[in-house]
């Protein structure tokens, strides 16, 4: 099927792991993925542009998921917890994960990794 993107969701799996566990342990906004974590993030990124680059339209809608989200978890790190943007970048961050699901979804159908 499409084994470059296949290949590289299998390569992903020690920070798709560790960004799991960072989101649920610590508070919005103390995150740190990026900053505590460089390769990682590096990988996440990576993995994001292959899958961005894919022909198949589930994968493209996965890689830009995934580049979403960890901007948007960046960006929560970067402003203050009691500003309006701070609720308003949570709320984007609600939708992001809904969508990444959805389209995670989609791939499961298809795929299995």
């Amino acid at each position: 099927m499409y084994e470059t993107e296949i290949d590289a969701l299998s390569a992903l799996e020690p920070a798709a792991s560790l960004i799991a566990q960072i989101t649920e342990r610590r508070r919005p906004g103390e995150y740190r993925f990026k900053a505590d974590f460089p390769a990682e993030y590096k990988q996440w990124v990576r993995t994001a542009n292959i899958l961005r680059k894919s022909k198949d339209r589930d994968f493209r809608d996965f890689g830009q998921y995934m580049r979403k989200y960890s901007d948007v978890i960046s960006e929560l790190d970067e402003l203050p917890k009691d500003s309006r943007r701070f609720r308003r970048k949570m709320a984007e961050f609600g939708r992001t994960v809904d969508h990444g699901l959805k389209v995670h979804a989609r791939l499961s159908e298809r795929v299995e990794v």
